[in-house]
């Protein structure tokens, strides 16, 4: 999808991007830390916030730089790919939300760490945490095959997610237990989903960004 965006060597566009989604995993591990009670929610408040505004200023300065260049090139930028870097950022940008959305739960005395299932919990998160390590690479690398591999891995995960919402929903738990572990699992299943979403912008047209079927995997 971005191939002939690069021939325009935009290397800031590129660098505030794959910065964006380097701090969305630094939120991530502070954020699952205050959770399971490894580290003070208070204590990694200023990092996770300082984070938080860093991808959002980052998200900015992506949208100046796109548009300054929409206009300034007017038929020779390509309208397609400023939509698609937009709609990249933008999900950037979400899973942001969803690990600060996960250090509130702990700020508000949630400790996943002191509760049933922990176990299960920390592996998904683990999971979780491979799979946007290796997002980040397949999208800075632009790689397709690496893409095609990794979007049904995510979709199932995604999936697996649901399934233990509807599981929690329709237990004897407690409350305390599953109201928090409800919302633990459909955040991760949001950022899990938000990078399907910016990995689709490697492999689908524009006006299929955001939706990917097996099918694809071949023809992409």
């Amino acid at each position: 999808m971005f191939s002939i965006f690069k021939e325009a060597d935009n290397k800031e566009i590129e660098s505030n991007l794959d910065a964006m989604l380097a701090d969305c995993i630094a939120m991530f591990d502070l954020a699952m830390a205050a959770l399971f009670g490894d580290r003070p929610a208070s204590e990694v408040q200023d990092e996770i916030w300082g984070l938080d505004k860093q991808v959002n200023r980052r998200q900015r300065a992506v949208r100046r730089e796109l548009l300054v260049r929409g206009a300034v090139r007017h038929a020779e930028f390509e309208q397609g790919l400023l939509l698609a870097y937009m709609s990249v950022a933008k999900d950037l940008e979400r899973i942001g939300d969803y690990c600060k959305n996960i250090w509130d739960l702990a700020n508000i005395g949630v400790q996943l760490g002191e509760q049933n299932g922990v176990e299960k919990m920390r592996e998904e998160a683990a999971t979780v945490r491979e799979y946007l390590v290796a997002g980040r690479k397949a999208f800075a690398q632009q790689d397709q095959d690496a893409v095609h591999d990794l979007i049904p891995k995510l979709d199932a995960v995604a999936h697996g997610h649901d399934e233990i919402v509807f599981q929690l929903a329709r237990s004897d738990a407690p409350a305390s237990e599953a109201v928090p572990q409800a919302l633990y699992y459909r955040f991760l299943k949001r950022i899990v989903s938000h990078l399907e979403n910016v990995l689709t912008s490697v492999v689908m047209p524009l006006d299929r960004i955001d939706y990917y079927k097996p099918k694809d995997q071949k023809n992409g």
